[in-house]
């Protein structure tokens, strides 16, 4: 490895091992604190962006990047507002300390001492429903009536497809995609934005038994969800929807007092989310799922489930590091292991 190569390297050694005991004569506990930080970013750069410790340099702590790593520890790790500002106060001190060695990446450490702490705020919340509690709902509907089986198939498709309200009425038969081997739902949603959600097993059959009672003589560009205003198939309105929604959820409440009264369309499109992500979905694969044009959006579900989160916060150890991600670094070899313990990250 060339000598400019090791520039960053050498500051981390000296900054850990030389800096903070024998110049800040900070006490162990502190000291270990600064190293856990800079492990969680090492290995947050290797789970996220897949950089590897031996191909870290200073491009790793831009602005951006920084700021990513705490919204990182944030949303997948589950860490508090106190910790995100500790983690970041560690890396501020990290490059101020790089920058007095050396004049040329006082940019960086500049860049960084911009990011304002964290404040306290209450998380978003995403109202869902569970696995138990759609049983419920699904088994409401008057399946004798020829609306309830309507409402009944609506909700399913709700629920499988993730699909908006709107998304929902706009659909028509066209929208539908068939092949030998799969059955697809093409949907419309926002910015005229196009994504195709396949439907499977169950949900293939409760949509066939739908259109074959409902759309047997239809043409391809019927709505799927209709109502029949003075002899004419008209799109559903939302209000139709609304009211018929409510009415289940009125009903489920009766029975699970823990069941949201007021059931919504979108309360189907938080549940299908919520269940991919604690079957370990990830959320990039949950965005386009959704149709969320960024991520950022779809972080809620990744701190809105005790349970999942719980779970996280149940294989860190007192430290706060993963053990996992320790037991890794134990394994590698050759150079990465050399600088590992140049260092002193082991």
């Amino acid at each position: 490895m060339k000598k400019n190569e090791m520039i960053f390297y050498r500051l981390l050694r000296d900054f850990l091992n030389d800096y903070l005991i024998t110049r800040r004569n900070f006490s162990g506990k502190t000291v270990r604190s600064y190293r856990q930080t800079l492990n969680l970013l090492r290995n947050y750069c290797y789970e996220e962006k897949s950089i590897s410790f031996d191909r870290m340099d200073f491009s790793c702590f831009s602005r951006s990047g920084i700021y990513d790593f705490l919204l990182w520890l944030k949303d997948t790790r589950g860490n508090s507002t106190n910790t995100l500002n500790l983690r970041l106060s560690a890396i501020k001190s990290f490059l101020k300390y790089c920058s007095e060695e050396n004049m040329e990446l006082t940019s960086v450490y500049l860049e960084v001492a911009g990011i304002h702490a964290f404040k306290g705020v209450k998380k978003p919340h995403a109202e869902y429903l569970t696995q138990e509690q759609l049983k419920l709902l699904f088994s409401l509907p008057d399946m004798t009536a020829r609306l309830g089986r309507r409402d009944r198939f609506f909700m399913i498709l709700a629920y499988e497809t993730g699909a908006r309200m709107q998304e929902m009425l706009d659909s028509r038969l066209n929208c539908i995609i068939r092949s030998n081997t799969s059955v697809r739902l093409r949907i419309h949603g926002k910015g005229n934005k196009v994504r195709y959600v396949p439907l499977l097993g169950a949900a293939v059959k409760h949509l066939d038994a739908y259109l074959a009672e409902f759309h047997k003589d239809s043409p391809s560009n019927a709505f799927l969800f209709y109502t029949i205003h003075d002899g004419l198939k008209t799109q559903m309105k939302p209000g139709t929807a609304d009211y018929f929604l409510k009415k289940y959820g009125r009903l489920a409440h009766k029975t699970d007092a823990a069941f949201p009264e007021a059931l919504h369309a979108h309360m189907f499109r938080h549940s299908i989310a919520m269940t991919m992500y604690k079957k370990g979905i990830p959320l990039s694969y949950i965005r386009d799922f959704l149709g969320h044009s960024s991520i950022e959006t779809t972080t809620i579900y990744s701190y809105s489930d005790e349970e999942t989160i719980t779970k996280v916060l149940e294989s860190v150890d007192h430290e706060g590091t993963i053990g996992t991600s320790a037991a890794r670094s134990k394994n590698w070899k050759g150079k990465e292991q050399y600088l590992l313990d140049y260092c002193g990250l082991t």
